[in-house]
């Protein structure tokens, strides 16, 4: 018997396309609106099937339910899977009505943590792949060659974090002021040259990028401290530019806590993406593939200004979609305020100094991603 694959489109991709794969159909009718339409259009561009595509109207019931009557009748003699994930709830309910009482057909619904549900056999399927760089392709957003993969990074890079933290609490002021926050003209300077410096009252930074016959970037860092004086330090890694500047330690650090995270199977760091016209900022920390769902990072020493975490929020529903999760991650105990503020924007939050019941830090932030991780957002 032929299996037919009916699907309601609409804002969010993601579940029409993970409904496809996991019922691996002969053929697609696509519903969608004239609102919709960009979103088939990712779809198509991913799912290379036999296709009948049909704009509906989104609230006229009358004309809702002639589609669903034609369908109804034209495939009558087929296996019917009826994806209602997505789409308008009008159509929705509608073809629901209809599929659910025919023999040949059953309703079936992708949930956020992209399990599979038929409401025909009361059963679940979870057994296909989840393929985060194509999620971010269908939401407009590809992340290929726009970020770093945490297995290129090395033990020297281990090291140079070790030693940037020792430089850090030799004068966080200074540091920070040097190579934590830059301003525009510095961010472009540190990005173009290939051998810089930049100075703040005493304090300077120089970098060498690496070259062909050359693998590491090198940082030269002089702090000055009123009571400890002047202090130099050299770091050496393949990564010591990133290491050094905006933080890149820290973040690196919360990304090696993440690697021994058995849900772990793919982190990527600095990634970044087109500009959306709603947001004004296209850069995440980290992104982290659980296998099941993305995991987006956010890594600060401390958060100063609550709004960062609406705009995090902001940032994980654009680019991610409403299945995707989100961590906030500080160095330093987080605030009352901020903690709140994350729980009010369905984010995860967790402190390096807070710590949890004692245990090691790694496995403090693994009880809680596991503890949450599979919640479904509300919104």
């Amino acid at each position: 018997m032929n299996k037919v694959h009916i699907t309601l489109v609409g804002g969010q991709p993601a579940p029409v396309y993970h409904g496809i794969v996991a019922t691996k159909p002969d053929k697609v009718i696509y519903i969608y609106s004239e609102n919709s339409q960009h979103v088939l259009n990712r779809i198509c561009d991913e799912i290379h099937l036999p296709c009948e595509k049909i704009e509906l109207d989104p609230i006229d019931p009358k004309k809702i339910k002639e589609c669903v009557q034609e369908l109804a009748d034209k495939y009558k003699d087929s296996e019917i899977t009826l994806n209602i994930s997505s789409g308008l709830k009008s159509w929705s309910h509608l073809f629901g009505v209809v599929f659910d009482k025919m023999d040949n057909a059953a309703v079936v619904y992708m949930d956020q943590n992209n399990v599979l549900w038929n409401y025909k056999t009361m059963s679940s399927q979870d057994d296909f792949e989840f393929d985060m760089h194509t999620l971010f392709r269908l939401y407009g957003n590809p992340l290929e060659n726009n970020y770093k993969k945490f297995s290129e990074y090395t033990t020297e890079d281990d090291e140079a974090v070790v030693k940037i933290e020792q430089i850090r609490s030799y004068n966080p002021s200074a540091f920070k002021k040097l190579v934590a926050v830059l301003d525009f003209d510095k961010q472009n300077l540190v990005k173009r040259l290939s051998t810089g410096h930049l100075e703040d009252a005493k304090n300077y930074v120089k970098w060498t990028k690496r070259k062909a016959d050359k693998p590491n970037e090198e940082v030269l860092l002089s702090l000055f401290s009123q009571n400890k004086r002047i202090k130099k330090w050299k770091i050496e890694s393949p990564h010591a530019i990133d290491l050094v500047f905006n933080s890149g330690w820290f973040e690196y650090k919360v990304a090696k806590l993440l690697s021994s995270w058995n849900k772990a199977k793919e982190i990527c760091l600095n990634c970044r993406f087109p500009f959306l016209s709603n947001l004004d900022k296209n850069e995440t920390d980290i992104i982290v593939n659980t296998g099941t769902r993305i995991l987006f990072v956010e890594c600060k020493t401390q958060i100063n200004k609550i709004t960062d975490v609406d705009k995090f929020r902001s940032v994980i529903k654009n680019y991610g979609g409403t299945g995707s999760k989100g961590l906030f991650v500080t160095q330093a105990k987080m605030t009352d305020i901020a903690k709140k503020k994350c729980e009010e924007n369905e984010i995860l939050s967790f402190s390096i100094e807070d710590g949890l019941c004692g245990l090691p830090t790694d496995k403090a932030l693994h009880l809680l991603l596991d503890s949450e991780l599979f919640n479904i957002n509300t919104r």
